[in-house]
């Protein structure tokens, strides 16, 4: 039987912690770490996939990034079968070099490298990074 666990300890007081400060606007190299589908708040289905930028690639002058990297979500890609899903998916699978046909299989994207425009967003008043555009590297 496991412990159950009701105090949490943080280095520093809560009342000090600040906003992180997102990974800088910019184009990164990135690595595909996962890929599935899933169903949005709205119930419409959409491809999740999820980049992984190494410390190696943040500017010299950001220095609050994670030491271990940054992971992004990227989820604009619609597995309809309509028109511009299909145009959607096939300039995608052309940004990270995967085969085009009428069958994908997400788990073939797993480590597939791209490079992504990361922008930033305002969410609930804080200032995320998000990936807006993934283009072949």
């Amino acid at each position: 039987m496991s412990e159950v666990r009701s105090i949490i300890e943080y280095d520093e007081d809560l009342s000090n912690a600040e906003a992180p400060i997102p990974l800088p606007v910019g184009d990164y190299t990135a690595e595909i770490r996962a890929a599935e589908i899933k169903v949005s708040g709205k119930g419409n289905e959409y491809v999740n996939v999820t980049f992984f930028i190494a410390p190696e690639q943040y500017p010299p002058d950001y220095t609050e990034g994670n030491p271990d990297g940054t992971v992004l979500n990227y989820g604009r890609l619609s597995p309809e079968n309509t028109q511009r899903a299909r145009w959607g998916m096939k300039k995608f699978c052309e940004s990270i070099g995967a085969e085009l046909g009428s069958r994908l299989n997400l788990d073939d994207w797993l480590g597939r490298s791209a490079i992504v425009a990361v922008s930033h967003e305002d969410y609930e008043g804080e200032t995320r990074a998000r990936i807006s555009k993934v283009r072949e590297a």
